[in-house]
């Protein structure tokens, strides 16, 4: 990371629009924004203050827009450096001339990232936070915006810097023992201490297990649609999406491959899958199909297991009703397709149905051709992922770095407490609560890893 010099980019998403914000953030910012700047209306630009004027060619002085600017001095900017911004016109054109007049007056263009990398290095916001920052801009849904808001607000953070609190409290007595003599210091606690490691313990327990619930908010809950060749499944992801994303045949075996597509229904993303048919054949590429349906329905929150009402049931569809999800809150679901043509079920095919339904799990009928009952479906959908997060802690972690972190800390904790219990080896004890120490800190702020680091901000888009 250049720490010393500035960089500048467009910071709204390319193409044409309404208008187009260039950034810039360094030492150098304020001083490349004057000479690309001139206010209408002032002598000087005025720090926070959005002023009217135009931008020009820094060498011969030409007026390539007119623009609003604003600049505002560090270290209460975004990057904690002073930083300025330009609004122009939402033309490419424009845009390539002020970035272009920027570099020549000179400013380095920005990498993926880099604005809010330097706002971690300078302290303004954790990793964390930044990490918040990219899930915001990426939500899909509101409940996935408001997780990014509240981690960006310090939530997580906040939680973190209590288990440290805790930890370090237990190691500086630890430590505080070995160094000084019994006549220098009070006797030890140990239930004390072990009840402190305890307490740390439960709160890395509740962080993980709400490490579900933020992945459902923020990636969608993973909805598996699993049924023989030719049930409409295809059909029925169409008629959830509102629109032909899936290729529909009447040829057995079109879909070969796992296919995703997120929708929103009522503030709820639902990361739809639809999966190869489940039958007997003798080709290689179905078989393999097959077996990857089977292994993407055991890892699925909602599993709707689709059959065909015009058809009687089969073995395949009987068999197909046995599967379950692996998750223990997960969730499946019947769904009778083909509402719209005559029913060819058997009473015992019917009460097969009705047999379910009052198992507990819905058994919808609907057509996904004619769209009669899939809001019903809709409804199912919505309650069993209600179902799935209710009595669960609060979403909390988001990212699978953050729970390796932590199952490393609850490791950690686990020994150091074995270790405390046994009343031995202080030095063991200690060892292991610094090691807690460094995994916890490393979640927020592993500055020290530039594989961790460049990992993270490269999902970030150029100009944030």
């Amino acid at each position: 990371m250049y720490r010393s010099d500035t960089i500048v980019a467009c910071a709204t998403p390319p193409g044409r629009g309404a208008i187009a914000v260039v950034r810039l953030s360094g030492p150098q910012a304020t001083a490349i924004l004057q000479a690309l700047f001139r206010p209408t209306h002032a002598r000087r630009i005025t720090p926070w203050t959005l002023m009217h004027g135009t931008a020009v060619d820094p060498q011969d002085g030409s007026a390539i827009d007119e623009v609003l600017a604003v600049r505002m001095p560090g270290p209460k900017s975004y990057t904690g450096e002073d930083v300025c911004e330009i609004q122009a016109h939402g033309s490419p054109v424009v845009v390539e001339a002020i970035l272009d007049a920027a570099l020549r007056a000179g400013a380095r263009a920005a990498e993926r990232g880099e604005f809010t990398r330097r706002a971690v290095i300078n302290g303004r916001i954790d990793l964390l936070q930044a990490e918040a920052i990219a899930d915001l801009i990426d939500a899909r849904v509101h409940a996935g915006a408001q997780l990014a808001w509240s981690q960006l607000q310090g939530a997580l953070s906040d939680q973190l810097a209590a288990l440290r609190h805790l930890v370090k409290r237990v190691l500086v007595e630890i430590e505080a023992n070995i160094d000084f003599s019994d006549d220098e210091l009070p006797c030890e606690n140990l239930p004390a201490r072990i009840e402190t490691l305890d307490t740390a313990a439960a709160g890395v327990a509740v962080l993980l297990e709400g490490f579900v619930t933020a992945r459902r908010y923020r990636e969608g809950f993973r909805t598996v649609l699993v049924g023989r060749p030719n049930v409409g499944k295809s059909s029925l992801v169409n008629a959830l999406l509102g629109r032909g994303r899936m290729i529909v045949s009447d040829e057995p075996g079109t879909t070969r491959d796992s296919v995703e597509e997120t929708v929103d229904l009522g503030g709820t993303a639902f990361v739809l899958t639809d999966t190869a048919g489940v039958r007997a054949t003798e080709s290689t590429a179905e078989r393999e199909a097959v077996a990857r349906t089977r292994e993407i329905a055991a890892n699925a929150d909602i599993l709707l297991v689709i059959l065909d009402g015009s058809q009687p049931l089969t073995d395949e569809d009987r068999e197909l009703c046995l599967c379950r999800p692996d998750a223990a809150d997960a969730t499946r679901l019947f769904v009778v397709n083909k509402s719209d043509l005559p029913s060819r079920l058997t009473e015992h095919d019917e009460q097969c149905v009705a047999g379910l339904s009052a198992e507990g799990e819905a058994a919808v009928r609907l057509s996904a051709k004619s769209g009669e009952g899939c809001a019903e479906l809709v409804v199912a959908m919505k309650q069993a992922a209600r179902a799935a997060v209710d009595g669960r802690a609060p979403a909390g972690l988001s990212r699978a770095r953050h729970r390796s972190a932590l199952t490393r800390v609850a490791a950690g904790l686990v020994r150091a407490r074995r270790t405390a219990a046994a009343d031995g080896e202080p030095e063991l004890c200690a060892l292991e609560l610094r090691d807690v120490l460094r995994e916890l800190a490393a979640i927020s702020t592993p500055m020290d890893n530039d594989e961790i680091l460049e990992a993270i901000f490269g999902e970030f888009c150029i100009g944030k």
